[in-house]
C-alpha cells in the first residue's frame, strides 16, 4: 500500500461558520499532518503538501477559488499551483495564535488530499542509511500521530525508487560483510528495495541519480 494512499485526507472545508463572503476553518485542524510531521521531521527530509481537487461528480474547481490564512492581524495569500496544488506552512505559533484558514468558494465544492514527498538523494553513490534517510522518519511520524494506537500504526516494508524513463538501471548493495546485492528496474523505471534497518552501514551503487523515492507501507 503506497503510503500516499494510507496518508491521503479529505478536509470538509464546508460545514463552517461564515465570515464575511469567506469561509474559515482553525489552521491547526488543517495544518495538523504537516504541524505533526514537522515534529517527527526537523531535518525537512520530506515536504508535505495539498492537492485542492474537483468535489465528486464535478469536472473542474470552482472558478475563483482562494485560500488565505489570517494571522495575528494580518490576511497571507496561499497561491494555488496549476495543478492543484497548495502549501500550507507548518508554523506551531500560528496555531497558538489561533490562526484561521480563509477559502471563498461555498459547502461542497472542493476537496483537498493530503501528499508527501521524500528528499531525493543527490549522485550515484551513498551509504543505504542515507537513501533510506525518509523510511525512520515517516514510521517515527506514523507512530507519534496514532498515540495510543501506535502498536497497530503501519510500518515502511520497501522503498521505491525512480529513475528517469529509458535505459533499464541496477541498484547494488555493498553490505558489511562484503557480500552484494542487485536490484534492476521494471519497465518503468523503477526498483522496488526492501527497507532493512540492518544495512544502515551497506554501500549503495546506482546506475544513474535518481529521479524520485517513495517509501511503501505494509
Amino acid at each position: 500500500m503506497p503510503y500516499r494512499a494510507l496518508l491521503a485526507l479529505i478536509l470538509a472545508v464546508t460545514a463552517l461558520p461564515a465570515f464575511a463572503e469567506w469561509r474559515e476553518v482553525p489552521y491547526a485542524d488543517v495544518a495538523k499532518m504537516p504541524l505533526g510531521l514537522k515534529k517527527a521531521d526537523p531535518q525537512g527530509v520530506f515536504t508535505a503538501w495539498y492537492r485542492i481537487k474537483p468535489a465528486k461528480g464535478q469536472a473542474a474547481l470552482p472558478p475563483g477559488l482562494e485560500f488565505r490564512i489570517r494571522v495575528g492581524g494580518q490576511t497571507l495569500p496561499m497561491p494555488i499551483g496549476p495543478d492543484g496544488r497548495i502549501v500550507i506552512p507548518a508554523r506551531p505559533d500560528w496555531a497558538e495564535q489561533g490562526a484561521v484558514v480563509l477559502v471563498n468558494q461555498p459547502k461542497g465544492s472542493f476537496e483537498m488530499s493530503f501528499n508527501l514527498d521524500a528528499r531525493t538523494p543527490p549522485g550515484t553513490r551513498m551509504t543505504y542509511a542515507a537513501l533510506a534517510e525518509s523510511a525512520p522518519v515517516l514510521e517515527r511520524g506514523i507512530k507519534d500521530m496514532a498515540g495510543l494506537m501506535s502498536l497497530f500504526a503501519p510500518k515502511v516494508r520497501a522503498l521505491l525508487l525512480e529513475f528517469e524513463p529509458g535505459a533499464a538501471q541496477t541498484v547494488e548493495i555493498t553490505l558489511a560483510d562484503g557480500k552484494r546485492k542487485l536490484f534492476r528496474s521494471d519497465a518503468k523505471g523503477r526498483v522496488r528495495l526492501p527497507w532493512e534497518p540492518d544495512w544502515a552501514g551497506a554501500m549503495v551503487a546506482l546506475s544513474a541519480p535518481l529521479k524520485k523515492i517513495d517509501p511503501e507501507l505494509k
